[in-house]
């Protein structure tokens, strides 16, 4: 018998060599980038700040707890105001350490040592101000309880910085080292706030006097008049229109200016100007207490520029809670309440400036000049020559000509830890005191008591002397005698006002000598300020609710006006388009809200800017002169912009409708404002690619999206989807009290009645943790953003940190 062969099957040829070398370099590649991430994700977490636990803090004296809520908040308990700094500079490092270092080089122009010669230019105009040299100098100055609190929170914070197993995130990607803190670094805190909140009311300082200068009294005193019809001075005090310029002032009929001046881009926004607070006295609440509301507006970023913070001191029946916000970088609370006083600031736009026109020659004896070194990140470093002229330091040349900046915040007296004794202050009399003395940026101080009573001042060390028909819009000479400092017993103060109400929102507060003392810096218009005195006015009795309500009105009163005049001029018109007349069923349909599913708001708001740019541009070049105004006005880098209070020259103008003040190109004034509305249509009714679309679908909120971002994801957007906060239209806007625009608006919103902590509101955007990994990184945003309460005391304690002498 035969065996049958067993078939054999045909063998598979063998992969190509390429192919196979091909998978093993991707199974490489993959594996390589998986062990890159899964060690990128260790060394993240690795730099979490410790939440539970034991930690060291070198210097403490007594026990100290740190407990932390579902929102972040940092509950510290301790014996002694040292131990509680050293508590408090160990949380903000391991939080907010590189924001801190952010401040910190800001202020002393030393950003290019962690960024590169990208940052060069800025350290540039901060190394002007030559800070830590000059703080260097205060901080030994200083009493010596002032140096305590600064080397315990000094000692904290290098302690929090050490306890990382990793340097925080952010140095592990700019490949740096962070840097150990020191005193003299928290005053460049404080001095970095003066910079934010003063550098703009200086340069509008320089701009106002350039234009008086050029344009002459009468003609500048039109162009920026100081109040009007929006004025709410907390004194009642109104200021008279100024006239109208005659024809031999200013003449655009004899204009060289060509009409296409006017076509360029216009900015369509206004510079941001923020804060609110307000005050009910006790004779205007059921039961007799006081309430304060503080919202303070700056540029809004992740995290949170505020810290919050609950500072415990002691036990028993002698203890004292302190709630609120506390600055990453300085050891004290900024706003809030102790049980006994609450307070709250906006920023006192008053003139703490003098800028110097020098002569060609200056006398060698008054000159010093100092040769700063700039470290730059990956180059050699750049020499900076200053010259400082009897400590003023020489800022701008402009046609040849030098300028020389006196500001108080260069000098040390300036600067102090005053506000830190609000901490243990019983009544508004005692806070008003220790405010007059207290060294910080000048601030709309608002203070409440348990015994029901209000009272407002300016904190911050204020000079004596004239700060207006001397010096307002005015070069000083070289020869003008520096200011010395006012006395406390000569401050401003309201206390208790008969209606029981007060309210700053940066706008002019006073008008006689105490509008002297302060000067103007740049006021805000009032529009806000007066919306907020006439919704205090509107209820006999108020409460914790009805306050926090106002934080959030976003009626827009002020722009109802001009709504009303684009309506008119559009009912007016002989032969509307089709796009004209769907504007004004737009207007006529507005619900009278800056709301983000609201288009007329959006109109109503850009025919006003386009209408003031446009005038702006046509009367500021005539009044600088032909060379200078095309100079200036001709590049968006150098141009001088229209402050606030440009408003009541523009409506006069459009209102009264002379002549010789109408732009250019226009048959009529009639012309004008339609071309105004008519290139507001057309901005808004830009779709994708070159479609048009309805009107109605160009929502505020379209134009006014929340930009909440981390600074790094600015500078690298990959970054955005893990850093920043979502994007969605919001409600609000500048001229109303719920300010929010894009990128700045309330930091946060504060409403409490001392002794009624348990009642009192707190919320801010942001989040309170610098760590994406964090628990605490966006905490409380969502519920900023809902407009949904969250309370100001801490609540149960999620996490606990325990610290032992």
């Amino acid at each position: 018998m035969s065996l049958s062969a067993t078939p054999t099957l045909p063998s598979r040829p063998a992969a190509p060599r390429w192919r196979r070398w091909l998978r093993r370099s991707l199974l490489g590649l993959l594996l390589i980038a998986g062990l890159l991430a899964m060690t990128l994700w260790a060394l993240l977490r690795a730099s979490l700040p410790q939440l539970d636990g034991r930690i060291q803090l070198p210097g403490l004296s007594a026990p100290l707890s740190v407990a932390r809520d579902s929102l972040g908040t940092a509950v510290l308990q301790g014996e002694n105001r040292l131990d509680l700094a050293r508590g408090l500079g160990f949380v903000h490092a391991q939080e907010r350490f590189f924001e801190m270092d952010l401040s910190r080089r800001s202020a002393a122009g030393e950003l290019a040592a962690l960024f590169g010669p990208k940052a060069v230019e800025r350290d540039q105009e901060r190394r002007l101000h030559r800070l830590r040299a000059r703080l260097s100098e205060r901080l030994a100055g200083m009493s010596e309880a002032d140096r305590a609190l600064l080397q315990a929170y000094a000692s904290g914070v290098n302690a929090g910085l050490a306890a990382l197993r990793v340097r925080p995130w952010q140095y592990l990607l700019l490949r740096a080292e962070p840097q150990d803190w020191t005193p003299v670094d928290s005053l460049l805190v404080i001095g970095e706030m003066f910079s934010m909140l003063q550098s703009g009311g200086i340069q509008g300082g320089f701009e106002r006097a350039l234009l008086r200068e050029k344009a002459g009294d009468t003609l500048f005193d039109w162009l920026h008049p100081r109040g009007g019809r929006w004025d709410a001075a907390l004194d009642g005090s109104q200021l008279p229109p100024m006239p109208l310029p005659g024809p031999e002032l200013l003449n655009l009929q004899k204009s060289a200016h060509k009409p296409e001046a006017l076509a360029r881009a216009t900015s369509l926004d206004e510079a941001p100007v923020g804060s609110n607070n307000w005050a009910v006295a006790g004779s205007r609440t059921a039961d007799g207490r006081a309430i304060l509301a503080d919202d303070m507006h700056l540029s809004l970023s992740v995290p949170s520029i505020w810290y919050r913070t609950q500072l415990q001191l002691g036990r028993g029946e002698g203890a004292l809670r302190a709630a609120g916000l506390s600055l990453p970088g300085v050891p004290s609370l900024i706003v809030g309440s102790n049980g006994q006083v609450a307070w709250g600031f906006t920023n006192a736009y008053g003139q703490w400036f003098d800028w110097i026109a020098l002569p060609a020659e200056i006398p060698a004896e008054r000159l010093r000049v100092f040769n700063e070194r700039i470290e730059v990140k990956g180059e050699p470093a750049r020499a900076l020559r200053v010259q400082v002229v009897d400590g003023a330091p020489i800022a701008k040349t402009l046609q040849g000509r030098r300028y020389a900046l006196r500001w108080a915040a260069h000098q040390g007296e300036a600067y102090n830890l005053g506000l830190d004794q609000f901490l243990q202050a019983r009544n508004v009399d005692e806070v008003l005191a220790l405010a007059q003395r207290a060294g910080l940026p000048h601030q709309n101080l608002l203070v409440a008591d348990r015994q029901g009573q209000i009272a407002w001042t300016v904190a911050g060390r204020l000079w004596s002397g004239s700060g207006l028909g001397e010096r307002y819009a005015r070069f000083q000479s070289l020869d003008s005698p520096a200011r010395g400092w006012l006395a406390p017993a000569d401050y401003p103060v309201i206390k208790n006002p008969s209606q029981g109400q007060l309210w700053t929102a940066n706008n002019r507060q006073a008008a006689g000598a105490w509008g002297e003392l302060i000067g103007d810096g740049g006021f805000d218009l009032g529009a806000r300020a007066q919306q907020v005195r006439d919704r205090l006015s509107e209820r006999p009795r108020h409460d914790e609710a009805s306050l926090a309500a106002i934080q959030l009105d976003h009626e827009a009163r002020f722009i109802k006006s001009w709504a009303r005049r684009a309506e008119s001029r559009l009912a007016a018109s002989p032969a509307p388009t089709a796009a004209q007349a769907e504007a004004l069923r737009l207007l006529q349909q507005w619900n009278g809200q800056a709301a983000a599913d609201q288009a007329g708001y959006r109109l109503a708001r850009s025919v006003r800017l386009r209408c003031l740019d446009a005038l702006w541009d046509a009367w500021s070049r005539a009044a600088l002169g032909k060379d200078l105004g095309d100079e200036l006005q001709g590049d968006e880098k150098t141009r001088l912009g229209w402050k606030k209070n440009f408003e009541y020259s523009a409506v006069q103008a459009l209102e009264l409708r002379p002549a010789h003040l109408l732009p250019p190109g226009f048959s009529s004034w009639e012309a004008f404002e339609l071309s105004q509305i008519d290139a507001a249509m057309a901005e808004m009714s830009q779709g994708s690619g070159k479609q048009r679309r309805p009107l109605a679908e160009a929502t505020w909120g379209e134009a006014n999206p929340a930009r909440i971002q981390h600074v790094l994801s600015r500078a690298i957007p990959a970054l955005s989807r893990w850093l920043d906060m979502p994007v969605e239209g919001m409600d609000g806007d500048g001229n109303l009290p719920q300010v929010m625009q894009q990128r700045h608006g309330q930091s946060q919103r504060l409403v409490v009645a001392p002794g009624h902590e348990a009642q009192g509101l707190l919320s801010m955007p942001g989040g309170q943790s610098g760590h994406p990994l964090s628990p605490y990184y966006g905490a409380g945003h969502a519920d900023f953003m809902r407009a949904r309460p969250t309370p100001l005391l801490a609540g149960p304690a999620k996490h606990q940190l325990e610290a032992r002498p």
